[in-house]
């Protein structure tokens, strides 16, 4: 085995991909690339990826390859769930992404999946190229540079009210009437979009948004995209109707799920989600969820007595901040809204254990165990911290979510043009050093903020401010992103219409939720609710129906 090999996961089949002298993406690397004159081979990878492991049982087991790759390159090979700022500069439009840099870590060329002849035939004639053409190959580095360096400000633009409406249209304009969810094959979850459609449903009393939304969840359910056996959902569908899936399943996709299936209504198909991962991806010592289960495709064909005689698919333990932290979010909303203990019991344990072990106080989140940062995890971890405080899980909440709202501005704010870059800086290794401002992150930074300017209003760090000025850092995106671009409007939309209730009753609390998606709770009130947009309160309400017709009014008086 390779030095740092067992840095490395590879396929569980047998292989041979190991004997390739694999390094991590460290400065050592980068150094010796540029000290032996080779280009770098970037390989990224995931556990959870079919043709990761198909491509380490042939392309890299090949010895042939394998001699090519150890004597006229430095190979580095990175996970995507370890490293997403490196997969958001280098993926080359899948997994496995297989990408050709310069010992600076410019891109030269790149592709996904390469079977042997094809990898031989690029190792040859790029391995050639680089040696005879560094002069053209510095010239492409700086017009790239240039470009980079370009995109962050066009990322920029303002907020004109009318961008919520142009994405929840280009939702609908997306969506498929017969098979629900948007657009053809390949079929992704869009939880943000399905998220988008409950909520607007709601606020715009519009059925139709609703029951696309319930159509799409139901015929994601209901079809081959759902484990019918042991619950939970597929990555993705490869055909329209859902009935061929790709068959990893991933925390990261069911946090948006769990939500929905809530939001919607979805009770039964909620609780056999939630017993999934709580059966199979949750560790009952540590209370965390693991990251993702490989897809299996023989395994996933059998019956329920048939999988009972066969070793499940591996789960992948590591356990990642931001997926935790958004499952947390869902499940105290899920719990809510059901009145399910079992999940706010889970989402407890869950964030007492997470920010023991990921969070210190001026440093913010850490990524995974050994892994800093990054902005998912510190936009997640403020939101889930809000939330818990919101649920009345205990006084430490709040004051974590003002630490890392101050830790969100110094370490990933543009303290110039406001909003939030994906990465700490720190690691400036190849594109690292390009500056991205991520509009899912950002989004959800904003909708963090939003809520604890609602709850711990400060002149002095006016929260509202900085969640508007990270939507207009990203503000010029929605228009390239159409459906994708639902977090936004999201966000947007709770700059506009957000309301505090406050009440320590659960009862008031579960009929605020349910009556209005944008409810924010301040549990340390009595056992009457109050009911507040921006600095205008009405009278105290006792039940559940009054609670209903405050928010109707405040809402009323808004717009």
């Amino acid at each position: 085995m390779a030095d740092g090999a067992r840095e490395f996961h590879f396929s569980p089949r047998p292989n041979r991909a190991a004997e390739i002298n694999w390094h991590p993406w460290t400065a050592s690397a980068f150094e010796e690339a540029k000290q032996t004159g080779r280009p770098i081979l970037l390989s990224i990878s995931a556990v959870w990826c079919h043709w990761c492991h198909v491509m380490d049982e042939t392309t890299y087991s090949h010895p042939g390859i394998i001699d090519l790759i150890n004597r006229e390159y430095v190979p580095v090979r990175v996970d995507n769930d370890v490293r997403p700022d490196i997969n958001q500069r280098y993926n080359m439009g899948g997994w496995p992404s297989t990408a050709f840099l310069t010992s600076s870590g410019d891109i030269l060329t790149g592709a996904t999946y390469l079977p042997p002849d094809q990898m031989a035939d690029a190792l040859t004639r790029i391995a050639g190229y680089y040696r005879t053409n560094q002069t053209d190959i510095a010239t492409r580095v700086l017009e790239s540079r240039k470009r980079a360096g370009l995109a962050v400000a066009r990322s920029a633009g303002s907020l004109d009210d009318g961008i919520v409406d142009s994405i929840l249209e280009a939702v609908t304009a997306a969506y498929d009437p017969e098979y629900g969810g948007f657009g053809n094959a390949p079929k992704f979850p869009q939880t943000d979009a399905i998220l988008l459609l409950l909520e607007q449903s709601q606020l715009r009393s519009d059925p139709q948004l609703h029951q696309m939304a319930v159509h799409t969840l139901e015929q994601m359910a209901g079809g081959g995209t759902y484990d019918h056996v042991e619950g939970g959902f597929f990555r993705y569908s490869t055909t329209q109707d859902w009935s061929v899936p790709h068959f990893e399943k991933m925390l990261e996709d069911h946090a948006g799920l769990v939500s929905s299936l809530a939001l919607a209504g979805m009770a039964s198909v909620l609780d056999s989600t939630t017993g999934y991962l709580d059966r199979v991806l949750r560790d009952p010592k540590t209370g965390l969820y693991a990251g993702s289960q490989d897809a299996d495709e023989h395994y996933y064909s059998m019956d329920a007595e048939e999988r009972a005689q066969r070793p499940a698919p591996y789960v992948d333990r590591r356990v990642y901040t931001s997926w935790n932290a958004a499952l947390a979010v869902a499940y105290l909303d899920s719990c809510r809204r059901f009145d399910r203990p079992p999940l706010r019991e889970h989402a407890t344990k869950l964030l007492e254990r997470l920010f023991r072990n990921a969070y210190r106080r001026g440093e913010g989140m850490d990524h995974a165990d050994g892994v800093g940062g990054q902005l998912a995890d510190q936009v997640w971890g403020l939101l889930a911290a809000l939330r818990a405080h919101q649920a009345g899980l205990g006084d430490q909440w709040m004051p974590a979510a003002l630490d890392l709202a101050t830790h969100l501005d110094e370490r990933y704010g543009d303290p110039n043009a406001g909003g939030y870059f994906d990465h700490a800086n720190g690691d400036a290794l190849g594109r690292l050093a390009d500056p991205i401002k991520p509009l899912g992150e950002n989004s959800i930074a904003a909708i963090a903020l939003i809520e604890l300017d609602i709850i711990a209003g400060d002149p002095i760090a006016p929260y509202r401010a900085r969640a508007r000025r990270a939507l207009e850092s990203v503000a010029g995106l929605p228009g390239q992103y159409g459906l994708m671009a639902a977090v936004f409007a999201r966000a947007l939309d709770r700059t506009r219409h957000q309301i505090k209730v406050t009440t320590s009753n659960p009862e008031l609390a579960r009929a605020a939720a349910l009556a209005n998606p944008y409810a924010v709770i301040d549990p340390y009130g009595d056992e009457r609710a109050v009911v507040c947009v921006g600095t205008i309160c009405l009278a105290p309400v006792s039940t559940p129906e009054d609670v209903v017709a405050a928010l109707k009014e405040a809402s009323t008086a808004r717009a």
